[in-house]
This record gives structure tokens, C-alpha cells and sequence, in this order.
């Protein structure tokens, strides 16, 4: 029972089973070579396209490696760059059985399009499952939000470098922590970014996202997304008992209701589910907190994020010191989307409504929401690797960005 409830508390690539449907809408609009190259690889593709692995040289002089795709023909009118969710990623997140963004590669070069992904600072390409990198400890140090920004940007011009995409169109893909990084590089570099695609979106500061995931909102998400919560967003026995999505057998393995009502007072809410955590984990905000101010790296590793998304103290405070999407977002005039899950357990989907309702106060127009329901963070990419099709919120993606003028 514990792996239902563990609260994932990490903007990361997630992987959960769940049923997908349609997506509700709710928008304003409608409800040669490079001389870098490293190596040639050969990915499982489907589409006549090129791939090299790269070298991406930053401001500081520190060097990564990302993987080009561009598709066979003339000059290439679409680039997209996948910013990165937290942690140790690699330019083909490779898992046991299959390569991340290869599904990215393959579809947007059957459309046309070039794609670009990269590897996380600190990290490189590794043979070990499951997230199958290496980490440089004293690099990673390095791996904080104002140097993503930069390293995006100096990603940009180095592609721009290849005759047939320097006069292609940039679109960032941002996922999870890339849908903070994404908006500020186009704040900052305005003129190298035409459009913001944001999936699994970050709208407060990522301290305030912290408590939400850590004190009872992230679980709760998941119940409210497949049971029918009360005005006071309570879910009541008879709430409960009609299992509206069907997940008492195939997710909760018929537990009671008394199981998940910690506090006995005939609801579930975020509540309950903070008591549950709080057992769970064995730590709680306060000790999280604690050990992120006194720089104490090594507690962290052990304690948060199952050690799989490693998370330095000094990413956190560089975070909590950063003006968040709700103050950045409204400044920018280039189009944006957003793709959210009502099962999002990372990030609020609340939020997406705000922002929206935000642009809408403010008379702007260049913000297009898509809210998608029975998705979860990774918008169901767990459809695509279980051969069950494209989820709903992957179709929305890929269309949106071939659709983009």
C-alpha cells in the first residue's frame, strides 16, 4: 500500500500506470553537419532523420553533451529544446527497455521538426539501471536554475551554427522544474525564443510547491482526481464507495475507507493525507527545510526523493530566492501553452486556472491552457511505452507545436 500514497516530491520524468481519457480544454482561444560533433548514434527511430551527439560549450566555460535530431531534406523551419524536469537527466533518459526522448525525436522529425536534448550538468551517459547515468559530484554543484537559463541559451546559439537550421523558429518544450527555466530564458533572451510549450506546469515559487507536496496537497491531488470531493473539497464514505474511475480494485486493493480517514472525522482530505505522508517518509517539512538551510546535502540524498532525483540545497535556495511563473509569466508576449493532468501529485493544477484567470484579468491573449483529465505529471507517458497509443496530452503537444505558426 505505501507506493500508492508515497508522495512524489521531485519535479522529475515520472512513470505511473493510470487510465487516460479525453482532455478537457480551457483556453483563451479554444476550450551540413555541425562542426561540433562528437558521434554519430543510431537511436530506434521510425523516420528518416539524422542524429549526433553534440557539445554545448556555456557561459562559464563548462562543456555537456545534448543529442540533434534533424529530419532528412533542406533547411529545417522548427526547432524544438526540451528543457529539462529536476535532476540528473541525460540526453536520451534512458530506462530499462527504452529511451525517453526518443519518442520526442521520433515524432517531431515525422512532422518536420528538429529536436535538441541535452545532459544535465554534472551528468553523463551511463550503463547502470535504472536511471542509467553518472554523476560528477563537484560538477553537479553546478546545476542551479540561473545556469540552466544560461546553458539553454548558449545551447540555442551552438545549434543556430548548422546551415540548415540557423534561420529555424525555437520552441521550448519545458517539463516540471523546465517550465520555470523556460519562461526566464525568454524574459532574458527574448529574441532567441518564439514560442513556450509548458507541460506539468510551475506556477508558485518552488517553496511554496514544496509545501504543498510535503504537507498533505500532493496526495490529496490524487484522491481528488478520481473521487468526487464536497464544496469544502472533502470526500465523503459515499464519495468514496461510488468509485467513479474504478480505482478501488486496481489501485487500492479495496482498502477501507477508515484506511485513508486518518483523523476519524468521516472525510478524506489534505489533512488525512499529511498524517500519511508524515508516517511514510519519516520526515516532514520542517526537517526538509532545516536541512536545505543549514546546506546539509548529504541528508537530502538520503532523505528526499528516494535518492533516485539527487537535489543539492544549493538548487533549492537558488529556487526559493527566484521570482516565480506567476510574476514572470504575464511579462512575456510570445505565444504560451500550457498541458496539465488532473492527477498531477508534482505540481497543483489549481494553478493552471489561476495563471489563466491571471491573463485573462490582464487582457492578454498569448496564453492557450490544456488541462487533460486522468493524466498525471508525465501526461500518461506510460501509454506510449505499454503500446497503448498516445495519450491525449502528448497528442495535444506535438500537434500544438506542428500547428504553431
Amino acid at each position: 500500500m505505501k507506493k500508492i500514497f508515497i508522495c512524489i516530491i521531485i519535479f522529475s520524468l515520472i512513470l505511473t500506470v493510470l487510465v487516460s481519457c479525453s482532455p478537457k480544454e480551457n483556453n483563451n482561444e479554444k476550450d551540413g553537419e555541425s562542426e561540433n560533433m562528437e558521434q554519430n548514434i543510431e537511436p530506434d527511430t521510425t523516420y528518416d532523420a539524422s542524429s549526433e551527439v553534440i557539445e554545448i560549450i556555456s557561459f562559464d566555460g563548462y562543456s555537456f553533451k545534448g543529442r540533434l535530431t534533424i529530419p532528412s531534406g533542406g533547411n529545417i523551419s522548427k526547432l524544438v529544446i526540451y528543457v529539462n524536469g529536476s535532476g540528473a537527466n541525460t540526453y536520451d533518459n534512458r530506462r530499462t527497455g527504452f529511451n525517453y526522448f526518443d519518442t520526442f525525436a521520433n515524432e517531431f522529425s515525422n512532422r518536420g521538426i528538429a529536436f535538441f536534448s541535452y545532459n544535465t550538468r554534472g551528468v553523463d551517459i551511463g550503463d547502470n539501471p535504472p536511471m542509467y547515468n553518472t554523476i560528477n559530484e563537484e560538477e553537479y554543484k553546478t546545476y542551479l536554475p540561473l545556469n540552466s537559463v544560461e546553458d539553454v541559451y548558449y545551447m540555442i546559439k551552438t545549434i543556430k551554427e548548422n546551415d540548415r537550421l540557423k534561420d529555424c523558429k525555437v520552441y521550448l518544450l519545458g517539463w516540471s522544474e523546465g517550465t520555470i527555466i523556460a519562461p526566464l530564458i525568454a524574459e532574458k533572451y527574448p529574441d532567441m525564443v518564439d514560442g513556450l510549450f509548458l507541460a506539468g506546469y510551475a506556477n508558485k515559487n518552488m517553496k511554496d510547491i514544496l509545501i504543498w507536496q510535503t504537507t498533505g496537497g500532493s496526495s490529496y491531488a490524487w484522491f481528488a482526481g478520481n473521487f468526487v470531493a464536497d464544496e469544502q473539497g472533502k470526500i465523503s464514505r459515499d464519495a468514496f464507495n461510488a468509485d467513479p474511475n474504478n480505482v478501488m480494485e486496481s489501485v487500492l486493493q479495496n482498502a477501507p475507507f477508515e484506511e485513508f480517514d486518518k483523523n476519524n472525522d468521516g472525510y478524506i482530505d489534505e489533512e488525512d493525507c499529511i498524517t500519511r505522508v508524515t508516517a511514510i517518509l519519516g520526515n516532514n517539512l520542517n526537517d526538509i527545510l532545516s536541512a536545505i538551510e543549514r546546506r546539509d546535502d548529504i541528508w537530502i540524498k538520503n532523505n528526499y526523493g528516494g535518492g533516485l532525483i539527487p537535489l543539492t540545497s544549493g538548487w533549492f535556495l537558488e529556487y526559493f530566492n527566484l521570482r516565480s511563473n506567476q510574476e514572470v509569466l504575464p511579462g512575456l508576449d510570445l505565444p504560451i501553452y500550457i498541458f496539465h493532468g488532473t492527477l498531477d501529485m508534482n505540481v497543483d493544477v489549481r494553478e493552471v486556472y489561476r495563471i489563466n484567470e491571471r491573463f485573462q484579468e490582464l487582457g492578454k491573449t498569448n496564453l492557450t491552457i490544456n488541462v487533460f483529465e486522468q493524466h498525471n505529471h508525465d501526461l500518461n507517458f506510460a501509454d506510449i511505452i505499454q503500446n497503448k497509443g498516445m495519450s491525449a496530452g502528448f497528442q495535444a503537444i506535438f500537434d500544438a507545436i506542428s500547428d504553431i505558426k
